[in-house]
C-alpha cells in the first residue's frame, strides 16, 4: 500500500515536471504567484517523497532524476531572464 502511494505522487510529480520543462522549452513565464508554476514546490514534494519511510530504490532514484530535471528547468529560467 505505502509503495502504491508512493508511486502514485512519483507519477503525478513526474507529470509536473515534464509540463514544466514544456513551458520552459516554449519560452512560457512560470510565474512565482501561482505556486504549481514554481519549481521549488515540485522541489519540496520531491524531498518530502524522499523522506518517506521505507521508500523503495527505484523510487529514490526516480525522484532523484526529477529533481535534477528541476535544476535544469531553474537554469533555463536564469537564461531567459
Amino acid at each position: 500500500m505505502i509503495h502504491d502511494q508512493q508511486r502514485h505522487e512519483l507519477f503525478h510529480i513526474r507529470t509536473m515536471v515534464l509540463e514544466l520543462e514544456r513551458l520552459v522549452q516554449n519560452g512560457d513565464d512560470l510565474s512565482p504567484k501561482t505556486p504549481v508554476l514554481h519549481p521549488g514546490y515540485w522541489r519540496s514534494r520531491i524531498n518530502a517523497l524522499l523522506a518517506t519511510p521505507m521508500l523503495s530504490r527505484a523510487t529514490a532514484d526516480q525522484a532523484s532524476a526529477l529533481l535534477q530535471k528541476l535544476n535544469c528547468i531553474t537554469g533555463e529560467q536564469h537564461k531567459c531572464k
